[in-house]
């Protein structure tokens, strides 16, 4: 299968759909969040500043790292499944497939700072853009938390680092939440 992030759009969307294991949410969840660094990086350079200038690079690069780990989770999620339910090494495989979206969730938060950045120094004209972003990384957290508890509900002692993520992922939801409010009100 070709990588994800070479595929056409319609063709991306036909694997997903497709009657196959991956790619599933975690890829999606994570595709989304590239989407949000798109968003962010297309604000970024129509205000081309000096000051949003260190914004592009970071947009662009952590948008091929939500691409990486659509493919990761595509990975870990088939080497779960090729191991089967009663695999002895089971429990590492779900928590090697939990900490795929925690990645997720931990750059959609690293997120939040930039997006904040943007509402100040960006372009005011594609603000919507920015309340676009703000949106897909809530989706984003949201998916990565989903898959996170789907791969952690029979894992005994679920590993802190994990359980970390989940209540950075709380704080980032309360943020982008004010920031989508705030900004649908300036654009109303």
């Amino acid at each position: 299968m070709p990588l994800l992030a070479e595929l056409p759009i319609s063709s991306y969307l036909s694997s997903v759909a497709e009657k196959k294991p991956v790619p599933g949410g975690g890829a999606v969840a994570a595709i989304v969040g590239a989407e949000a660094c798109a968003l962010q990086t297309k604000v970024a350079i129509f205000s081309s500043n000096s000051e949003t200038a260190p914004l592009i690079e970071s947009g662009l690069k952590t948008q091929r790292k939500f691409l990486e780990l659509a493919e990761e989770d595509s990975k870990a999620f088939l080497a779960l499944m090729s191991n089967g339910k009663k695999s002895e090494n089971r429990e590492k495989l779900l928590i090697g497939a939990a900490r795929v979206p925690v990645q997720v969730l931990r750059l959609c938060v690293l997120q939040v700072s930039n997006l904040k950045s943007l509402l100040k120094l960006g372009n005011p004209n594609l603000v919507s853009d920015l309340g676009i972003s703000a949106l897909l990384l809530i989706s984003s957290i949201k998916s990565s938390l989903l898959n996170i508890k789907i791969n952690t509900k029979s894992i005994k002692v679920v590993p802190k680092d994990i359980l970390q993520a989940e209540l950075q992922a709380e704080r980032a939801l309360e943020e982008l939440e004010s920031l989508s409010l705030a900004i649908e009100d300036a654009v109303s």
